[in-house]
């Protein structure tokens, strides 16, 4: 894949305490509008705050992200190009700024179709310094798998789209780019957040 990143926003990367530019990888391009996901994994919080079943419209990472992520990370006039986007969930569509990927948008958006070439490599993603920090799993070697995390998906995906919420764990991308079908308990700590969303760019 050869796409285009973009620098928009600020947010804590380095041990520093001081927030960074931050680089958005462009996954498709529209009229009017693009869709960019962080180039690095930017933080990890659990996917909601406690073990319980529950759907992303529920969940206290949609919240985080769509209130003190969004504030956090980008000026006033950043976040009016930021289009609040209508997503498709199994349980219902959701009308978010910042967003999750689901495991279709990775299956779709990473990987070249007229090839039959899965992208591996771009699927997984590097933990930030900041990200580490905070508690983020990461792969702890030498080579160029080197502090690569896993990173929430926004539903299950897969056979478990009926069973949307019904269950205490959630989907994500491993280090490694391949998805693990609900892998992870929605309460645990160390899975990390690659944020999205709908650039307007007129």
């Amino acid at each position: 894949m050869n796409k285009i990143t973009i620098v928009m926003g600020n947010y804590f990367q380095n041990c520093e305490w001081e927030k960074e530019p931050i680089e958005w990888i462009v996954l498709r391009e529209e009229e009017h509008r693009c869709l960019c996901v962080s180039k690095y994994l930017l933080d990890c919080k659990p996917y909601h705050d406690f073990s319980k079943n529950v759907a992303w419209q529920d969940c206290t990472l949609r919240n985080w992200l769509n209130h003190e992520f969004l504030v956090s990370a980008f000026s006033s006039e950043e976040q009016g190009k930021i289009l609040l986007s209508t997503l498709k969930n199994p349980t219902g569509d959701s009308h978010d700024f910042i967003f999750l990927l689901s495991s279709d948008d990775v299956e779709e958006l990473f990987d070249d179709e007229a090839e039959n070439y899965v992208d591996y490599e771009e699927r997984g993603a590097v933990t930030t310094d900041y990200a580490r920090a905070q508690g983020a799993w990461f792969l702890d070697e030498d080579g160029k798998d080197g502090n690569k995390g896993c990173w929430w998906l926004r539903y299950y995906g897969d056979y478990s789209d009926n069973e949307e919420g019904i269950y205490s764990f959630m989907s994500c991308v491993n280090f490694d780019g391949n998805i693990e079908w609900a892998a992870q308990d929605v309460a645990e700590t160390g899975c990390c957040i690659r944020p999205a969303f709908w650039l307007r760019t007129d």
